[in-house]
């Protein structure tokens, strides 16, 4: 009996994540191939970069390495937003990986030309582009069609799905590379990375049933009747163009916003700074009618002006990020150098090494988000509890950050002092009596960063902004650490004196500490951020509550246009009849709030699922 009930149990869970679809099954050859890529060649540019050129300094190599990292980041933004715009996921999907097979092809036959490598750099970073969001949101279109083909409309369900489909074929291309390449050269290993992306993306075509030309920019869109952009990036110039046009304009009363259905004074969130936003939805009475001026992109609605507001409310939580990610770009560089000549009980190979501790940070940072949503997240139930749950794990996240500083501290102290002791300091091909598993806590550590910080902020950051542009929470999240690999290059410039020809005559250590005290600093930063962020959101709203009043005369009080707040809040024990808004006299109050959605448009179909 007991037996029968864990069987019952598992085969519920395995139904409602794993579904068979021809289509998905396709897709996921894409998935492995980018996963294959990234763990065989992207994270072991610092390697690949030392071993071909020698003679190039240690922080210039990592300079090189942060400066590819930046442009990835900064072309994913641009290719998701022309995704979204002009070309729909398919086409973006189909140019990405061509760009990427070429890119490997460059890579094989680059030898030693420096220019030719920059020119494979650039082509593998619009590849990598076609991951995410491109990749991840067609994946998800395939699974909705699937949902809806069995007569089912579970969104939860869908994404669930998509996330342990992804998971699985992610892992997989991990363990392959750890595994696959034990003692495989510099070409050779490209050769078959080409290979594998090749073959993914002839399986991908064969998918096809029919080709999807249909863009992704609605007739509204054409015609600039457009109440959710298809891109953030469009919005946010739209609304940025309109305020600044109407910056002479005096704030109205509520009549006077252009389609303002809830009635507000101030538009959410409140925040002092940017209220001037609000000025993109006031119809200017000496203009054009309020249809032309949307047409000329002179006039905005609320709901783009609060979308663009709440993103807006991201930038102090993005502040605490810079410090975050200057730490990851040390995880893709110096770390990785520091593996070159320490003692391995497993493989002398030392780019097999560096992949084994990739795999196993990707691994780390893929399991704890799972188990701490198990054992600690759902106790949290939504709104403010909610938040604040994403909040601690963010928390939690940034002193996983501080404590691999201080860890790498520690053991390249000692890695120093083993060198200065065999009097290897001018060789660094010589292998010290230091075992490399010194370093696996701070490539864990790292995945417990990850997993918790970047992970957490993606999270917050799809709790608080529209649904429109929830599918931009990872590119978003990697440009603001970018910008922390920004002043990584920077930092190795400046602190010239800690890096040398090699990694043995320079002191990492040094350098380490200054991340440990940085990082500290940055944590008392997000605990003043994030308490602001649950204490700010009552006090902004509590002048912008509208007084309704039921109708046998008791007063109620609530925030009907607020979005953390799921329906409106009253001191009435039984409310039955109507609420009538004060502030809102001719439209109806709305007990429960949708933010505003995406323009409505058909699913890529693809393949037969």
């Amino acid at each position: 009996m007991k037996y029968s009930k864990i069987r019952s149990k598992l085969t519920r869970w395995f139904q409602y994540y794993f579904v068979f679809s021809k289509a998905a099954l396709l897709i996921s050859a894409l998935v492995f191939g980018h996963s294959l890529v990234e763990h065989a060649v992207v994270d072991v540019l610092m390697s690949y970069i030392r071993d071909t050129w020698e003679d190039v300094h240690l922080h210039v190599a990592a300079a090189a390495v942060s400066t590819y990292e930046v442009t990835s980041t900064i072309v994913v933004v641009l290719l998701a937003h022309a995704s979204d715009a002009y070309f729909g996921h398919f086409k973006m999907i189909l140019i990405t990986t061509k760009t990427y097979i070429i890119g490997l092809v460059l890579l094989c036959i680059t030898g030693t030309k420096i220019w030719l490598l920059v020119v494979a750099l650039v082509l593998i970073s619009v590849g990598t582009a076609g991951k995410e969001p491109p990749l991840k949101e067609f994946l998800v279109d395939q699974l909705r069609r699937h949902e809806q083909s069995l007569d089912g409309n579970n969104e939860f369900r869908v994404q669930a799905r998509t996330e342990v489909w992804w998971l699985y074929w992610w892992c997989l291309g991990s363990i392959t590379a750890t595994f696959a390449f034990p003692d495989v050269d510099w070409p050779n290993t490209f050769k078959i990375v080409m290979v594998v992306m090749f073959v993914a993306y002839w399986l991908f075509r064969f998918g096809e049933s029919l080709p999807y030309c249909q863009s992704p920019t609605s007739e509204e869109n054409q015609t600039g009747k457009q109440e959710a952009s298809a891109s953030p990036l469009s919005l946010a110039y739209r609304v940025l163009k309109a305020a600044i046009m109407k910056r002479h304009l005096h704030y109205p009363d509520a009549s006077n916003f252009f389609k303002n259905d809830s009635g507000e004074l101030i538009l959410l969130p409140n925040i002092p700074f940017f209220r001037w936003l609000d000025k993109a939805a006031i119809v200017d009475p000496f203009s054009l009618s309020p249809e032309e001026q949307e047409k000329q992109g002179k006039l905005c609605s609320v709901a783009q002006v609060k979308e663009i507001k709440y993103l807006l409310k991201m930038v102090p939580m993005w502040a605490t990020f810079l410090v975050y990610g200057l730490v990851e770009a040390t995880g893709s560089t110096f770390f990785v150098e520091q593996t070159s000549n320490l003692s391995s009980p497993i493989t002398n190979s030392f780019v097999n090494i560096v992949i084994a501790f990739n795999a196993v940070k990707s691994l780390t940072s893929f399991i704890v988000p799972y188990l701490y949503e198990l054992l600690i997240q759902r106790r949290w139930s939504d709104g403010r509890q909610k938040q604040g749950g994403l909040l601690v794990r963010i928390g939690v996240g940034m002193v996983s950050s501080i404590i691999c500083c201080c860890a790498a501290w520690q053991v390249e102290a000692r890695r120093l002092n083993m060198v200065d002791r065999d009097g290897v300091k001018d060789d660094p091909d010589v292998t010290i009596h230091m075992s490399i598993l010194w370093l696996v806590p701070q490539f864990c550590l790292l995945g417990f960063m990850e997993g918790l910080a970047e992970d957490g902020l993606v999270d917050f950051f799809c709790d608080l902004v529209a649904d429109s542009m929830k599918s931009y929470a990872r590119p978003f999240t990697n440009c603001i650490l970018s910008i922390g690999k920004l002043v990584n290059i920077a930092c190795v410039f400046v602190f010239r004196d800690w890096f040398r020809d090699n990694v043995n005559d320079s002191h990492l250590d040094r350098y380490y500490l200054m991340l440990t005290i940085l990082s500290f600093a940055n944590l008392c930063l997000y605990c003043f951020v994030s308490h602001e962020y649950m204490g700010g959101e009552e006090d902004a709203t509590a002048n912008n509550k509208p007084h309704a009043i039921l109708e046998d005369g008791d007063q109620v009080f609530g925030t009907v246009s607020d979005p953390s707040i799921g329906s409106l809040s009253t001191t009435h024990s039984s409310v039955r009849q109507t609420i009538r808004c004060l502030s809102a006299p001719q439209s109806s109050v709305q007990t429960t709030w949708n933010r505003p959605l995406r323009s409505s448009k058909s699913l890529e179909t693809y393949g037969d699922v």
